[in-house]
């Protein structure tokens, strides 16, 4: 019985919800999906090349 009246409630309070509430939800998330993904990534490359260059000083102080 508790469970029938929680489900309500979400749904009464999804209805709640206009669309352009949820288009501007929707819209945030993204953008902070994509903001983190790209600094992510700008990390991941910085540590690649800082790697990539010990690398090519590995290989040309061997030769």
């Amino acid at each position: 019985m508790g469970t029938d009246l929680l489900i309500f409630k979400v749904i009464e309070a999804f209805e709640a919800i206009t669309l352009n509430e949820l288009l501007s939800l929707v819209a945030i998330v993204l953008l902070v999906f994509v903001s983190f993904s790209v600094v992510y990534l700008s990390l991941v490359d910085r540590r690649d090349k800082k790697r990539r260059g010990e690398l090519v000083k590995k290989k040309s102080s061997s030769k």
